[in-house]
């Protein structure tokens, strides 16, 4: 019996709420979305499939902003539709919502949960984002302590590097010139003042 996955879903018939799982495919690695088959992989058909044909791309563009593949097969004398998703390399929402796959599951995301997804999106990561502080805010005693240890197994840093210098190598500004999280994590004076929760492991 086939099984519904992370990339394959079945619906009995169409209703507006597979959008989200259409959207949920196109945020992880893609998916096939049936139709006319049950839970359980049963064949029950599609009654209306040539008006599903007709308006399912539309309204999936129309609400997703993207275009899937759509084909309709016969199994058992019956007609079912398959409607393929890519994997979009651009964030999908659905109603100002954003939804993954989960094993068989939809899932909203939310909070970090959804920051994080964002950012990966846009590939980006949390360290490389602006602080917002700039070289006042660095510690030039833990700077020193870093040249020193660094000069044997970092070839690139030198000891007479100005700060500066070193935070392009380390590529810890952002195109503002502004230091990254990770550089203010390192080498910040107070990093706790900007992450409460930072600790040294």
């Amino acid at each position: 019996m086939v099984m519904e996955t992370e990339n394959m879903e079945f619906k009995e018939k169409w209703t507006d709420d597979s959008l989200k799982t259409i959207c949920a495919f196109a945020n992880t690695s893609g998916g096939e979305l049936i139709i006319g088959v049950s839970d359980k992989g049963g064949i029950v058909g599609v009654k209306d499939i040539e008006k599903l044909i007709r308006d399912l791309p539309n309204k999936i563009r129309d609400k997703l902003k993207i275009t899937p593949s759509i084909s309709v097969e016969e199994k058992e004398g019956k007609e079912i539709l398959h409607i393929k998703i890519f994997p979009s390399s651009i964030p999908v929402s659905y109603e100002g919502k954003f939804y993954i796959r989960s094993g068989s599951t939809t899932q909203e995301l939310k909070d970090t949960e959804l920051a994080y997804f964002l950012l990966e999106k846009m590939g980006k990561t949390w360290d490389s984002l602006s602080s917002g502080f700039d070289i006042s805010d660095i510690d030039f005693s833990t700077i020193e302590m870093f040249k020193n240890l660094a000069k044997n197994r970092i070839p690139s840093i030198k000891e007479f590097d100005s700060v500066e210098k070193i935070f392009l190598n380390l590529k810890l500004f952002d195109e503002n010139k502004k230091i990254t999280n990770a550089g203010i994590l390192l080498f910040g004076k107070e990093p706790q003042k900007k992450f409460i929760s930072a600790t040294v492991r």
